[in-house]
């Protein structure tokens, strides 16, 4: 596992009425800090793609439909595959320094919550892009697919 990496399977309380479980809590080992959180969405067939935070940590958690979510050590050259969907609640911890992106592979959206441990800052955003093609990104899988 890339170091600061982790994954944490959800407990899911299911009654007659449906269920709920918990995404995040203050007493968790896995959380750090509270920024913000929200919603990403993307198609299928779709990647959005690789870029990394210098200080901010992402806790992502698939709501509906399934991703599939990779990381790359930025020193190492190592990457790591998670496949996360709504049909098994988990959160992954991406600490920041880890390039990471993801890509639908269901047939329908797949909609993740991000609950991030900063705000995003719109006049100086801690976000560094990197093209999916780039000679660098020992992942290869994506390199002819639709995304940035």
């Amino acid at each position: 596992m890339i170091p600061g990496v982790k994954l944490k399977d959800l407990k899911v309380y299911r009654d007659e009425r449906g269920a709920l479980f918990e995404i995040l809590r203050s007493d968790w080992d896995i959380f750090e800090k509270f920024g913000q959180a929200y919603i990403t969405i993307c198609k299928p067939g779709w990647v959005k793609g690789w870029h990394y935070h210098k200080i901010q940590t992402d806790n992502f958690c698939v709501v509906k439909g399934k991703a599939r979510i990779v990381l790359i050590d930025k020193e190492k050259k190592e990457f790591q595959e998670f496949e996360l969907s709504d049909k098994k609640p988990q959160i992954l911890r991406i600490p920041p320094e880890v390039i990471h992106g993801f890509e639908c592979i269901s047939k329908t959206e797949v909609w993740i919550l991000n609950i991030p441990t900063e705000i995003y800052k719109y006049e100086n955003p801690d976000e560094y892009r990197i093209k999916l093609d780039d000679p660098s990104i020992p992942y290869k899988k994506w390199k002819k697919r639709k995304g940035w």
